[in-house]
C-alpha cells in the first residue's frame, strides 16, 4: 500500500495514475481516518456527555433579529424581534450592553407579543451584560417587543443578546453525536489540506502540519469545536 501522504515512495506514481483530481488517491486516505475517528469518538461522546452530566434533553437557541438601531434610551422606547420562520418558544434570554446611567434607578422592560404581555416577572437591568432568563409559557413566537417602562440606564441589544429558547425535547445522546459529527469533519478537513500540502513537500512537513493544524483545533480553541462541547454540555442544541 502506498504510505499515506507520502512523496517518492513506492506506488505513488502508480496511484497518482490511477487516482485523478487535486488529492490525487489522499482522499480515501482523508475518509477512512475520518470514518475510523468517528466510529471511535461517537460512542466516546455519547458517554462522556452522561457521565458530566449534560442535560439529558437539549433546547434549541435562536438568535432574534432586531431593528438596526437596538437601543432603549428613554421611557416609552421599544424595539421589535422576529423569529421568523415562527419557532416554540418557552423562554426569551436577554443579555444587553449598559450605558452609564442618566438618572437614578434600574431600566425596567415589558416583554409582548401583538401587545399581549408575555411575562409578568420583573424584568430589569442595571448592570451590563447582565443575562436575565425570561420564562414564558411555551407557544409559536415569531415576533414580540421589548419596551422601556421606567429607569435611566441606557441598553444596547447588538448581536447576540436577544435568544429565543425552545423546549427540552431532543435527546442527549444525538447532540453528542452531532459533536463527534463536527470533530470528524474538522480532521477530515485537516487533512485534506495536508494532502494538497503533500504534494510539494516531504512526510515530515505534512506530519508537522497535521499535528499543528489538529492542535490548534483541538487544544487552542480556534474553531467550532470548543464552543460545541460547550454546547452539548449545557444542553444547547447544536443544530
Amino acid at each position: 500500500n502506498w504510505p499515506t501522504f507520502a512523496l517518492r515512495r513506492d506506488g505513488a506514481d502508480t496511484v497518482r495514475r490511477i487516482e485523478r483530481g487535486p488529492l490525487g488517491g489522499r482522499g480515501a486516505v482523508v475518509l477512512g481516518a475520518a470514518t475510523a475517528q468517528l466510529a471511535l469518538s461517537l460512542p466516546l461522546a455519547v458517554l462522556l456527555a452522561a457521565c458530566f452530566d449534560a442535560p439529558a434533553y437539549a433546547r434549541r437557541h435562536r438568535e432574534a433579529s432586531g431593528p438596526a438601531a437596538p437601543i432603549l434610551d428613554r421611557t416609552g422606547a421599544s424595539l421589535t424581534f422576529s423569529l421568523a420562520p415562527a419557532m416554540r418558544t418557552e423562554g426569551i434570554w436577554l443579555r444587553p450592553r449598559a450605558s452609564l446611567p442618566t438618572g437614578p434607578g434600574a431600566t425596567a422592560l415589558r416583554l409582548t407579543s401583538d401587545g399581549a404581555p408575555l411575562t409578568t416577572a420583573p424584568i430589569a437591568f442595571d448592570e451590563s451584560l447582565e443575562l436575565i432568563q425570561v420564562a414564558i409559557a411555551p407557544r409559536q413566537l415569531e415576533r414580540f417587543t421589548l419596551t422601556q417602562t421606567a429607569g435611566s440606564v441606557p441598553l444596547l441589544f447588538g448581536d447576540g443578546s436577544v435568544v429565543a429558547v425552545g423546549p427540552a425535547d431532543l435527546p442527549r445522546w444525538a447532540n453528542a453525536s452531532l459533536l463527534a459529527l463536527l470533530g470528524a469533519a474538522a480532521s477530515a478537513g485537516v487533512l485534506a489540506l495536508a494532502a494538497l500540502l503533500g504534494r510539494g513537500a516531504g512526510w515530515p512537513t505534512v506530519a508537522s502540519a497535521i499535528v499543528a493544524l489538529q492542535f490548534v483545533l483541538w487544544i487552542g480553541g480556534v474553531g467550532p469545536i470548543d464552543d460545541a462541547l460547550l454546547a452539548v454540555l449545557r444542553g444547547r442544541w447544536l443544530l
